[in-house]
């Protein structure tokens, strides 16, 4: 009896098999990648593949998601909490039908207290409540240095 089904290269959902079948899948595309150090988390729905802090500087780290999501035909984007000042690299796709996140904390600047943020004509601005601004995004390690200079307080 197969537990993989007729259809389908993984097992129904809900089962410990499926759990099983991800975290091979996802060992093939840890090795495949050659990145050594990942977080790896599995359920019956995804993997989650964290690119850790101690693996490098967020440009180094930045650059690993890339190579994974180049793996899981994806592509590596930067994204911005709305609610508070976080931001990460991250890139969604799959392998084999099943969806795999692969993702990397980056540090937002700041100026004192104050997180910064910028929008997209280059006017960075400290921010004085935790949410970001609509068409702004946070000022990360990522971006050059140069850009928090001159920083106001919005």
């Amino acid at each position: 009896m197969s537990m993989t089904g007729a259809t389908s290269t993984y097992p129904v959902i809900g089962q410990v098999a499926t759990t099983a079948a991800a975290m091979r899948a996802a060992a093939t595309l840890i090795e495949s990648a050659g990145i050594a150090g990942l977080s790896v988390t599995c359920d019956d729905a995804q993997v989650s593949i964290q690119v850790c802090e101690d693996l490098g500087d967020p440009a180094a780290r930045a650059g690993l998601v890339a190579r994974l999501a180049a793996a899981i035909g994806a592509t590596a984007v930067r994204a911005d909490s709305a609610g508070s000042p976080l931001s990460w690299v991250r890139a969604d796709g799959a392998i084999g039908g099943l969806q795999v996140h692969a993702f990397t904390p980056v540090p937002v600047q700041h100026a004192g207290d104050l997180p910064l943020a910028c929008n997209d004509t280059g006017q960075v601005a400290g921010a004085a409540t935790p949410a970001l601004p609509p068409g702004w995004r946070w000022l990360t390690s990522l971006d050059p240095p140069a850009l928090a200079a001159g920083t106001e307080t919005a």
